[in-house]
């Protein structure tokens, strides 16, 4: 929608555009500076000690690399939560926005069907209220509501205004 918004508007969300982008590239140089060193460090062990992994060390090696990638996604989600649900008016605005509540109906006419209501928790939890059955559902599942047949059709789409620390 940047498009469409008037000069003054687009100079006052340029400023927390430019933001976002420099952190963004920051936070890119340093995970690929960390991937660098953390590969020039197993490779000089390797080379220092002249010996070659057994399959169970290579397994080893690939589940604490698994783990240590599993546990950044965690961090990054809590950074993005807590960036996501701050109070407004504390940081640039960017005029981006992102969907943090749902409202679907599930029926094949507006005459019948059923109405279920779906809220971002954290992460990649969402909250599913179906009457009085609360469940926890996952991103991809918010991303399925497209309708057709008897599938949830999006009727309303709640979204929260994202701003940048200046």
């Amino acid at each position: 929608m940047y498009g469409f918004c008037s000069d003054s508007l687009k100079t006052k969300l340029d400023e927390g555009r430019a933001i976002e982008t420099k952190k963004r590239e920051e936070e890119d140089k340093l995970r690929l500076a960390g991937k660098l060193k953390e590969a020039e460090e197993s490779d000089a062990q390797l080379k220092g000690k002249g010996q070659v992994l057994t399959e169970e060390q290579k397994e080893e090696k690939r589940l604490v690399g698994k783990a240590a990638k599993l546990k950044e996604i965690e961090d990054e989600q809590l950074r993005h939560d807590e960036n996501l649900y701050r109070p407004h008016g504390q940081g640039a605005e960017t005029g981006n926005y992102e969907l943090v509540g749902v409202v679907t109906h599930k029926g094949r006419s507006a005459d019948g069907g059923h109405y279920v209501g779906w809220v971002h928790a954290k992460g990649d939890q969402w909250l599913q209220f179906d009457d009085d059955i609360v469940s926890t559902v996952k991103t991809d599942d918010i991303l399925s509501l497209r309708g057709g047949g008897d599938w949830h059709t999006a009727y309303l789409c709640i979204y929260r205004k994202l701003e940048v620390q200046k």
